[in-house]
C-alpha cells in the first residue's frame, strides 16, 4: 500500500510488546488514525521525541484497512509545544484538551478545521501569558461547533421566536442544555432544567460562534457574571454530547485557577432557573 504523508498532532501514545508504540494522531488530511510504530520505544533515529502527547509533526504513514492499524514509517518534528512540560496548568490544559478531541471525534470523520482547531488552541497556550479566563470555555465550545453541535442563541428553541440581539437593559433568556437552545418567555417552562444568560454573556457567545478557528482571547476582560454563565453553558452542553467521561478532568480540576466568584447580589444568573 501508498505511503502517505500529512501534517499531525499527537493525541496518545502506549507501549505495545517490547519495542513497539501505539499511536493516536488527529491528521490535517486523514482525520483520526491510530497505527503502530515498530521498534519506537528503542529507535534513536525515527521516532526521538516525536511521539510525545500534544506534539506538532509531519507523519509517514501506510493507511490501513477497516479497523486495522495504520504502520507508521516515520515522523519529523514540526513544533515541540515546551511551556507544558514547564508549567502544570498548561500541561493540565493541553492533556485535556488532546484527550477531549480524541474522545469526541471517531475515526477518520474529523475535518481540517478540527486539526486547525486544536493546533491553534495548543500554539494559543504555548504564547499566551497570562492565560485568560475563558480560554478554555472557548475551545470547548468551538469544538462542538465544528462538531455540529452548535447552540442555538438566536432564536426560542420551541417556537422560533427571534430572541437576539437584545439590549444591555433587557433581561436576562434562559437556557436550556437539554434542548441546546435559548427559551422565550412564553416557552420557559419546555426546556427541562435551564439557566440564565444575560445580554453580554449572549453578544460574547454569538461572537464566538462567528469566529474561528478559536477567537482572540488575549487583550479581552470579562465580569464575573460572563465568566459563570458562558462555564455553565459550555459545560453543561459538552456534557450532552461527551461519549465517557475524560481522565484528564479530575487532574484539571484539581491543579486549575479556581472559576472567578459571582458578584454579590447576581447569584441568580448562574443557579438553575427552573427545573424539570
Amino acid at each position: 500500500m501508498r505511503e502517505e504523508r500529512t501534517a499531525a498532532i499527537v493525541l496518545r501514545t502506549r507501549v505495545h510488546g517490547e519495542s513497539d508504540k501505539i499511536v493516536t494522531f488527529l491528521t490535517q488530511d486523514w482525520g483520526k488514525i491510530t497505527g503502530i510504530a515498530k521498534g519506537a520505544k528503542r529507535s534513536r533515529r525515527r521516532f526521538v521525541n516525536v511521539l510525545e502527547s500534544f506534539t506538532h509533526i509531519r507523519l509517514r504513514f501506510r493507511p490501513s484497512r477497516a479497523d486495522d492499524l495504520a504502520f507508521i514509517l516515520g515522523c519529523e518534528l514540526l513544533q515541540a509545544f515546551r511551556r507544558p512540560s514547564q508549567d502544570l496548568q498548561r500541561f493540565a490544559l493541553a492533556s485535556y484538551m488532546v484527550e477531549l478531541a480524541d474522545v469526541m471525534v471517531a475515526g477518520q470523520e474529523a475535518g481540517q478545521e478540527i486539526y486547525a482547531l486544536l493546533l491553534h488552541a495548543l500554539a494559543s497556550l504555548e504564547a499566551l501569558s497570562p492565560l485568560p479566563a475563558l480560554f478554555l470555555p472557548a475551545f470547548e465550545l468551538r469544538l462542538l461547533v465544528e462538531l455540529g453541535y452548535a447552540p442555538n442563541l438566536r432564536t426560542c428553541h420551541v417556537c422560533g421566536t427571534s430572541v437576539f440581539p437584545r439590549a444591555p437593559d433587557e433581561p436576562a433568556l434562559l437556557f436550556s442544555p437539554s434542548l441546546s437552545g435559548l427559551l422565550c418567555p412564553r416557552c420557559d417552562t419546555q426546556g427541562g432544567a435551564t439557566f440564565r444568560l444575560s445580554p453580554a454573556t449572549l453578544r460574547l457567545l454569538q461572537t464566538w460562534l462567528a469566529s474561528g478557528p478559536l477567537p482572540d482571547l488575549s487583550a479581552e476582560s470579562w465580569s464575573p457574571r460572563i465568566c459563570q454563565e458562558t462555564r455553565s453553558l459550555v459545560s453543561r452542553l459538552l456534557a450532552q454530547h461527551l461519549p465517557r467521561p475524560l481522565k484528564s478532568l479530575a487532574f484539571l480540576e484539581r491543579i486549575d485557577v479556581p472559576p472567578v466568584a459571582a458578584v454579590p447580589g447576581q447569584a441568580a444568573c448562574i443557579d438553575d432557573a427552573q427545573s424539570g
